[in-house]
């Protein structure tokens, strides 16, 4: 059965440091919702926010037969990418300091590496980019959320902001500590104003026990009690997880969802569950590592 530990034990171990890092977006191409979703989480938070453009180079036989310098040009596209987000976040009225990295890698790693000192990780679904991009890039949403040191939040094209405050939904379950899940999802109820929804989804011939969903709902309780200014409540629900969540995202503000502990079944998940949520759920999707404190 999962432990869930109370939030004001948890929250004794929080580790402050996260409060001034930028939130970070991944830009691969033209991506505005990408670009407006990190703009609000930054000015949100009152952090800075970085553009980050990785970009690799094709072997150098293709720069030969067309008398081109290869590298130059794709450094120049990156660049001008970049120059692009930054425009369109002043034409936005960002007030947010913004910083712009340009790196030669692979988008996966170069990312990765970035989300080691970042707030959030802000990117597009792997499906919405170009295919040369992805040619380049590799799938970069499905790797992310398996390694990023993070939260990733993957934000679909068909994203618009609300007048109001959409719910913040979180998805907890038996195989993924909820501890960092439940952490983020509170905090972004808390900083939207909006109603936070604790779903514990069991396959329809399984369920739990009423003991271990009390247990499983006092516990989730005593975090509703430690944060007074969060609405909302817990629900267990047997349903498919797959359709559960997709239908949690639907008008949802935000779905929350855990990654494993264990790397073996984070792999297993990433590239089943969760990989079908990112594509299809019509909300922006927030990958948590269980060991998120905040």
């Amino acid at each position: 059965m999962m432990v869930i530990m109370p939030s004001e034990e948890f929250e004794e171990a929080m580790d402050t440091t996260a409060r001034d890092l930028p939130v970070v977006a991944g830009v691969a191409d033209k991506q505005p919702t990408v670009l407006d979703y990190a703009r609000r989480e930054a000015e949100r938070a009152g952090c800075g926010l970085k553009l980050v453009h990785a970009y690799t180079v094709p072997p150098s036989a293709m720069g030969s037969i067309y008398s081109l310098d290869i590298p130059e040009a794709f450094r120049a596209g990156g660049q001008e990418i970049l120059d692009e987000a930054v425009r369109h976040l002043e034409n936005e009225g960002c007030t947010s300091p913004i910083e712009t990295v340009l790196t030669r890698g692979y988008a996966p790693s170069v990312l990765e590496a970035e989300s080691g000192s970042a707030r959030q990780m802000i990117i597009g679904p792997d499906e919405s980019k170009p295919w040369y991009i992805r040619m380049f890039e590799g799938k970069v949403a499905h790797e992310l959320v398996e390694r990023g040191e993070c939260p990733v939040i993957v934000v679909p094209d068909s994203w618009r902001p609300t007048s109001h405050a959409a719910p913040v939904v979180v998805m907890v379950d038996g195989e993924t500590s909820a501890h960092g899940p439940l952490k983020f999802a509170f905090d972004a109820a808390s900083a939207r104003g909006a109603e936070l929804r604790v779903l514990h989804v069991t396959p329809p011939a399984d369920g739990l026990a009423d003991s271990e969903w009390e247990a499983i709902r006092r516990v989730v309780d005593s975090w509703f009690d430690h944060h007074p200014q969060v609405r909302g409540g817990s629900q267990e629900v047997a349903s498919d997880v797959r359709e559960a969540a997709l239908r949690a995202a639907e008008g949802a503000g935000i779905l929350v969802l855990g990654r494993p502990h264990d790397r073996r079944l984070s792999n297993l998940l990433m590239d089943s569950l969760a990989q079908e949520i990112l594509s299809e759920a019509g909300s922006p999707v927030a990958v948590v590592p269980a060991e998120y404190r905040g």
